[in-house]
């Protein structure tokens, strides 16, 4: 029995992350010979085959041959469908002074239902790429989907309510699709709920991460329809804080109900070259088909639409159910574990097995294990520097091994807290240590008030925490009340923060609340069914952190692996009375020494720079043409050059590569390299005025595909309007306001401005062009290890224009 028991922490660990990973695997693709009703991955890959051929970002050549194809399936489906052209808008900076367009053609099919006056059933997705990327995954894997749902929904009976089908255009750009659609479409005013798909990678399980307001009465339709769900509302809430934007963004600011499904796993393809059909895994896009189509047919064919209810909280259990609750069930389920604290520490009070000082000692210890977990992950942070695209996509490329690696350390700390109160432990040195490490953090990336702060803080609780021995239910009830006092807060804050937390804490309550409601018994058949218990309980909590853990650090954890600290602490709880017989033997420092050795030549071996054709890195390089001075430049926006790069900028009669500043486009440094001039066609610029009015006009050249358009006068301007709209354009005495746009039109896009009775104004004009100049040498093949990313091999063009009045 002492054996198992001492075994009982590796055996729990090993299987709980085990099944964990298990639950993030993707279905298998349904074949094409599946029921016309049913969702088919292999039928959907035709279409992923078709749009993915090339990049399509808006403007460009291969988005009209992206739409013709979704116009003609959607014809084929015998959909009714249509193009609604329009201009999107977006500011790019806070304050004002940059503005994104795009001239957007969105691209709507609808499958008419009995009801036309019902509110309609919105199925979007986007289907533009970025440049440089095929965009198999951000979007053609939702556009696909998309058309595979229709096909499915078509082959029943016909619905109760429209079901429109949106593929945006210029989401990449901005959003500026959807903006076009839910702020100027007619059609967005039938618009009942919605459902999005997207990708921030090109395989993994579908999460629906973000829902629309008042989502209790739609959650309830997902946790009855969708087929291994996959969805939390920690992640929901955590979405709403964050600067990220989806289409989906403009359907909340609308008010409109819906849901939110994406991919995440292998990021390294995220808006790169290698996000092509052969890599996109098929089980993602049967997992997103095999969530949102069951919903869709249940929305379509309901007599009325989910109310607005408020919101609730909810999560996938290892991805075989979704389980949501009402924030009053949270507080009841709050209630309950109190409760079992309660019980557990008046019966350890009561019995003499613990002191009121032990749990006190056992509370610092739990905040003490959550902050040296934090501490040493901040520091792997920092020591990891993931300061440019550059390091991050190496990383990216190992991103697996770092995930273990930092797991393994993020427990190797945790186990290191619980085995020095088990045995006891100087105080001295832990501190000493402590505040060592989080100096450490300046070492790499300038001066860092967190770690400093990290460091002091857990310098400070080796002195509550450490030093004579603490009982396992000091420590057992000291974790308990941190996760209760945790999820009382987030219940408060943030209720759909809570799920995480308490259903942890439940476990962890319920096996305490056995222990000391069985324990002390002398029958072995009862201790060996409590340790049983006991162990199952940890295999369960530990199985759904590692899914849940998993997904979280997709998401933010290059950039913070200290995030992972928080799962070692929901974990302890559930694991201490395990643990413990462990940590007091004579393996438990070695104990720590394998995890904390594994945990390094993991992290180490994923952070060594390793690019290959399987996991290449970022590379950047493009033509500047200034024909208005003859010159012309070889550019690149890495931060550190590769061979190739440097070749390239040098190539051509290249002279004099460094860094430097081109304002007032590039007002932050740049590599350049000046080149051999070729003839070009700039795009034309003008400035006049008309009575009051300043107006400044852009004739895009040949093959523009977005053209960014700076503006800098030495007086106020006024009442700016784009093509005679109204705009939201800020602008200060002699600073530069800019508008980019996408997709401009070949007639030419016109800004103008009220302006004061006497004044001066600089207006200048950068055209992207794909491809480099036809006259250029053209730069070597790429080796393998290389992708290209952003607007390498274009080439861009300036003009020039001023006026004073």
């Amino acid at each position: 029995m002492k054996t198992i028991r001492i075994l009982g922490f590796w055996i729990c660990l090993a299987i709980g992350v085990a099944v964990g990973a298990l639950a993030q695997r993707t279905p298998q693709p349904v074949g094409a010979s599946a029921p016309a009703a049913a969702f088919s991955a292999t039928r959907a890959m035709h279409d992923v085959r078709a749009m993915a051929q090339r990049p399509h970002p808006t403007g460009s050549v291969d988005i009209v041959r992206v739409r013709d194809h979704l116009l003609t399936r959607i014809g084929e489906l015998g959909l009714e469908v249509s193009v609604r052209p329009g201009e999107g808008f977006r500011p790019y900076s806070k304050d004002g002074r940059s503005l994104g367009v795009a001239a957007v053609q969105n691209v709507v099919g609808v499958l008419p239902g009995q009801d036309r006056d019902l509110p309609a059933v919105l199925v979007m997705s986007h289907y533009d790429s970025v440049h440089n990327s095929p965009g198999a995954a951000d979007d053609a894997l939702g556009a696909a989907a998309a058309l595979e749902i229709a096909r499915a929904l078509k082959a029943g009976p016909p619905p109760a309510r429209d079901v429109i089908f949106l593929f945006t255009d210029g989401e990449e750009a901005g959003l500026l699709g959807a903006d076009a659609f839910f702020a100027r479409d007619p059609t967005a005013k039938r618009v009942g709920v919605v459902l999005n798909m997207e990708a921030r990678g090109d395989a993994g399980r579908a999460a629906m991460f973000q829902t629309g307001p008042e989502n209790g009465a739609l959650m309830a339709v997902m946790a009855r329809e969708a087929a291994r769900p996959s969805a939390n509302s920690l992640a929901s809430t955590v979405y709403e804080r964050m600067p990220n934007d989806t289409d989906f963004t403009h359907a909340v600011e609308a008010g409109l109900p819906g849901l939110n499904f994406a991919l995440i796993d292998n990021q390294l393809a995220y808006h790169t070259p290698l996000s092509t059909p052969e890599r996109l895994d098929q089980g993602s896009l049967q997992h997103i088909g095999d969530q949102v189509l069951p919903i869709a047919r249940a929305l379509a064919d309901g007599q009325t639409l989910p109310a607005k209810t408020p919101n609730v909280i909810y999560s996938d259990v290892l991805g075989l159910v979704l389980i949501s609750y009402s924030t009053a069930i949270g507080w009841a389920l709050l209630a309950l574990a109190a409760a079992m604290i309660g019980f557990v520490t008046w019966r350890a009070l009561s019995g003499g097995v613990t002191s009121p000082l032990e749990i006190v000692r056992g509370v610092a210890g739990a905040v003490l294990l959550l902050l040296a977990s934090a501490l040493v992950l901040h520091l792997l942070g920092r020591l990891l520097n993931v300061s440019d695209g550059q390091r991050l996509y190496d990383l990216l490329g190992r991103f697996d091994l770092l995930l273990l690696g930092a797991g393994a350390l993020g427990v190797g700390a945790g186990l290191l807290v619980i085995t020095a109160q088990a045995r006891g432990a100087r105080r001295i040195w832990p501190s000493l240590a402590a505040i060592a490490l989080g100096g450490a953090c300046s070492l790499v990336g300038g001066f860092d008030p967190v770690g400093l702060g990290l460091g002091a803080a857990v310098g400070v609780l080796c002195w509550a925490a450490l030093g004579p021995r603490v009982g396992v239910l000091g420590v057992w009830i000291g974790g308990l009340v941190i996760l209760l006092l945790l999820s009382l807060t987030a219940q408060i804050l943030a209720p759909g923060a809570t799920v995480m937390l308490v259903w942890p804490l439940l476990l962890a309550g319920l096996g305490a609340t056995l222990a000391m409601g069985l324990g002390g018994t002398r029958d072995r058949r009862v201790a060996l069914a409590m340790t049983l218990a006991m162990s199952v309980l940890a295999t369960l909590t530990i199985a759904q952190l590692t899914a849940w853990g998993a997904w979280t650090f997709a998401g933010i954890g290059l950039m913070e692996p200290a995030v992972l600290a928080v799962f070692v602490l929901l974990a302890t709880p559930a694991l201490v009375p395990i643990t413990f017989d462990f940590a007091q033997s004579r393996w438990g420092w070695p104990g720590v020494v394998v995890l904390v050795v594994t945990g390094l030549g993991l992290v180490i071996t994923a952070a060594v720079p390793a690019a290959s054709a399987d996991r290449p890195n970022l590379t950047e390089a493009h033509h500047l043409a200034d024909p208005s001075t003859g010159k012309a430049w070889r550019v690149s926006s890495m931060p550190q050059l590769d061979d190739w790069t440097r070749t390239v900028l040098i190539a051509d009669g290249g002279v004099d590569l460094k860094m430097q500043a081109l304002p007032p486009f590039h007002a932050d440094p740049i590599w350049t390299a000046q080149t051999r001039a070729v003839e070009i066609a700039p795009p034309i610029l003008t400035a006049e005025r008309s009575g009051d009015r300043l107006i400044v006009r852009v004739i895009p050249g040949p093959g523009a595909e977005v053209l960014s358009l700076k503006i800098r006068a030495s007086t106020a301007l006024h009442d700016p309007r784009l093509n005679g709209r109204p705009i939201i354009l800020n602008s200060q005495p002699d600073a530069w306001s800019t508008v980019t746009y996408h997709a401009p039109d070949p007639n030419g896009v016109t800004l103008s401005f009220t302006s004061e009775a006497t004044g001066r104004v600089e207006a200048a004009v950068m055209e992207m062009r794909d491809g480099w100049p036809m006259d250029a040498a053209p730069p070597a093949t790429k080796p393998p290890e290389l992708m290209a990313t952003g607007m390498s091999d274009k080439t861009a063009v300036l003009a020039h224009a001023r006026l004073a009045w």
